[in-house]
């Protein structure tokens, strides 16, 4: 898929947004093809923006079709360079059904995600949008067998800054008791922002 390509079909499907409400036969293919090849869609540098719209221009079945295709490859396309943006749109989408899926895909790896360059993102956006998310994530990064490490991760940190600024009462407080026995680190060029903030003091 090249750049005119990617064009003629982004424009195939923002004219769909003006009939919404009647599909037409060109319309169905266009979205029945991007749930069939979502990841070889979505893993393309032209692909990605193509398939977020043709997320935002579906509707019914075909998005419910389109979406669960794409949770089911959700721990591939976070880890991508092109399929993260994808993830991350649906994300931000804050639709219920698809943020539960989209976390139970997720279970157990946040920790290997959070020091990822691509999937650090996701997990940052999964804090930001899926309160529902927050306790889950903030577990695994607990349970990390050296938890240091993830301060001193050039993409973890980050993660750990999100949380700590999302989070509130018990497990905020339990989050913090993990950071502060690791204050000689504060000179790390990945921890400053942590402990220089006021991140701990909330």
């Amino acid at each position: 898929m090249n750049c005119r390509g990617a064009y003629r079909i982004e424009r195939c499907v923002s004219l769909t947004t003006i009939f919404r409400v009647v599909l037409n036969c060109n319309s169905i293919f266009i979205f029945d093809a991007a749930t069939k090849f979502c990841v070889d869609i979505a893993t393309h540098q032209h692909g990605c923006c193509v398939l977020q719209r043709c997320i935002d221009s579906s509707m019914g079945k075909y998005r419910d079709k389109l979406l669960t295709e794409i949770c089911r490859h959700a721990l591939l396309l976070a880890q991508d360079p092109y399929g993260n943006y994808v993830i991350t749109h649906i994300i931000e989408m804050k639709i219920p059904n698809v943020s539960a899926k989209l976390i139970s895909r997720f279970k157990g790896n946040y920790v290997y995600l959070s020091m990822q360059k691509f999937s650090s993102h996701v997990v940052e956006s999964c804090l930001k949008h899926v309160a529902e998310s927050t306790a889950r994530i903030v577990r695994e990064l607990l349970s990390a067998p050296h938890f240091e490490q993830l301060l001193q991760d050039p993409y973890a940190n980050y993660v750990v800054q999100r949380a700590l600024g999302v989070t509130k009462g018990p497990l905020h407080a339990s989050l913090v008791e993990a950071v502060r026995p690791h204050k000689f680190l504060r000179n790390s060029p990945y921890c400053k922002r942590i402990f220089s903030g006021g991140l701990l003091k909330k």
